[in-house]
């Protein structure tokens, strides 16, 4: 960003075309570290969807109060924080200020098991959410200076990875987990791989010198600008408020498909946690993982430096998701239901990498960080802070009504240890599940067509 008379933040500023560069071993192997830490914090941050089931029975929680602990308590402090800590890696070493990040979510993680009620798991979640809130920030502002423009959708695409492989890892290792040693237990063990990453990111992670590299917008100086400024510009731009509000529809869907299909699947389908979790982890990982590469590749490679085409990228990639979730849950089969829920998970993070390749491009060498931290801060509290709890919420409405009780009589009659609650409550439960997630299928559509708004505005642009 251009601090003063000459910041130009039309459509027109970000670069058409840019001469690629080469790319040296160092950053790859800074982009290795950075996808660790990535997978590992969602490691973290998936195994409370894993074992709700078990929390939920133990703890005697609503599906409201499951996405509120799956949610808010993350989301939250998540996006809150991330902006002053993307601020302090705009100004200090990034490296370092990751491996903080990774040591605290990692022991906060472990105070997960230690829980005794909902309080104590919320502020453990709180405590996860306030480790992971600087490394996406300090990590995207070091992927913009290892790599050139051309070159960084890829890049962002295999970072991404990170999310699918430790959503995979998260549901799969921590259900088996759970199912052998107990869930308490499991969350304990979570924290070790952390400390491990910690010591790999001090030895080898090195900050490199902020400097433009092909296509990139030079800063005015090599101080960082004022928040004001970078806000103020980012609210004046018609593509960023778009991609924002798109982002986070596509966010939602995602975090509460992940979030709840192992619910739908105990509930529906009465399969054991350890299934629950190895399908999840396909669904979500694998699916993800596939989906954030082709629209990577997709990216690159179509919109190559062509901002109106990386806009139309993201709107393809997610508007066959509603057609597939809806029509695999409806089915009421098994391998249908997954199916289903696996192509819609590629259709939704096929979004990713082009989308942040244009949020990377909207940003200085000396604001991708706070840029960023700002997407993800409108993302994550409407995608993570909303959307669980808001599925809970119609979770429980339809499964009260499919009872015709209220809250109070629902919670007497159904909210009980496990075996202690009649029959028609698990049916009511199984229906309620069916019946939020069926209304958050149409969600993507919406997300799509304010993507097809930025393709717009850059075309309106000459971009």
């Amino acid at each position: 960003m251009v601090a003063g008379p000459q910041r130009d933040w039309t459509m027109s500023a970000i670069p058409n075309h840019a001469k690629s560069e080469s790319v040296p071993a160092a950053s790859w192997t800074g982009l290795a570290l950075l996808t660790a830490a990535y997978t590992v914090s969602f490691v973290d941050r998936t195994a409370v969807s894993v074992v709700q089931g078990k929390i939920k029975s133990e703890l005697q929680l609503t599906d409201w109060q499951i996405g509120l602990m799956i949610g808010p308590a993350f989301a939250i402090v998540y996006s809150l924080a991330g902006l002053p800590l993307a601020r302090l890696s705009e100004k200090h070493n990034r490296a370092h200020l990751l491996a903080w990040c990774v040591a605290v979510w990692s022991i906060m993680a472990m105070a997960c098991g230690l829980a005794r009620d909902f309080v104590g798991l919320f502020l453990a979640r709180m405590g996860v959410g306030i480790g992971e809130a600087g490394g996406n920030p300090a990590s995207h502002s070091l992927i913009a200076d290892f790599f050139p423009e051309d070159r960084r959708a890829t890049a962002i695409a295999i970072y991404t990875l990170g999310a699918p492989l430790g959503t995979f890892l998260g549901a799969a290792g921590v259900g088996w987990l759970a199912a052998s040693v107990g869930w308490r237990q499991a969350f304990l063990l979570l924290g070790l791989p952390g400390f491990v990453l910690v010591a790999a990111i001090v030895l080898w992670l090195r900050d490199p010198d902020r400097k433009a590299v092909a296509g990139d917008k030079p800063a005015a100086s090599d101080t960082a600008p004022s928040l004001r400024s970078v806000v103020r510009d980012l609210l004046r731009n018609p593509a960023f408020r778009h991609l924002v509000w798109g982002g986070s529809l596509v966010v939602l869907v995602g975090y509460c498909l992940a979030a709840f299909l192992p619910a739908l699947l105990v509930r529906t389908y009465q399969l054991p946690l350890a299934q629950v979790g190895l399908i999840t982890g396909i669904v979500a990982g694998l699916g993800g993982a596939i989906g954030t590469m082709a629209g990577g590749l997709a990216g690159d490679r179509w919109g190559r430096g062509q901002p109106r085409r990386l806009a139309l990228v993201t709107a393809l990639a997610v508007f066959p998701a509603p057609l597939l979730l809806a029509g695999g849950i409806m089915s009421r089969s098994l391998p249908l239901a997954v199916a289903g829920s696996f192509l819609a998970m590629i259709a939704i993070y096929g979004y990713v990498a082009p989308a942040f390749a244009q949020v990377h491009a909207l940003a200085s060498t000396r604001s991708r960080a706070t840029v960023t931290s700002i997407y993800y801060l409108v993302t994550n509290l409407v995608g993570l802070g909303i959307g669980p709890p808001l599925i809970g919420a119609a979770s429980d409405f339809w499964a009260r009504r499919a009872l015709d009780l209220d809250a109070a009589g629902f919670a007497r009659t159904c909210l009980q240890p496990a075996g202690r609650s009649p029959p028609a409550c698990a049916a009511a439960m199984a229906e309620g599940m069916e019946a939020a997630l069926l209304a958050m299928s149409v969600l993507p559509l919406l997300a799509g067509i304010h993507f097809l708004v930025v393709a717009r505005r850059y075309r309106q642009q000459g971009s």
